[in-house]
């Protein structure tokens, strides 16, 4: 899970649709494909899905 402040940089870009980067601040969040598999899935190590263990994989 990734998570943070928005650069004040960022509402430079959208300044004309009133976004005033002196007066808004933002909070961004994602979730990568990976941790959703491993909700899905029920893999309990991230790793195991980069091991590269076709044993593993070809359950998917």
């Amino acid at each position: 899970l990734g998570a943070g402040m928005v650069d004040p940089n960022v509402f430079e870009y959208v300044r004309e649709h009133g976004y005033d980067p002196e007066r808004v601040q933002g909070f961004a969040f994602g979730m990568g494909i990976e941790r959703i598999a491993m909700l899905k899935y029920g893999v309990p190590d991230l790793r195991l899905l980069y091991d590269n263990d076709v044993r593993f994989l070809e359950q998917f």
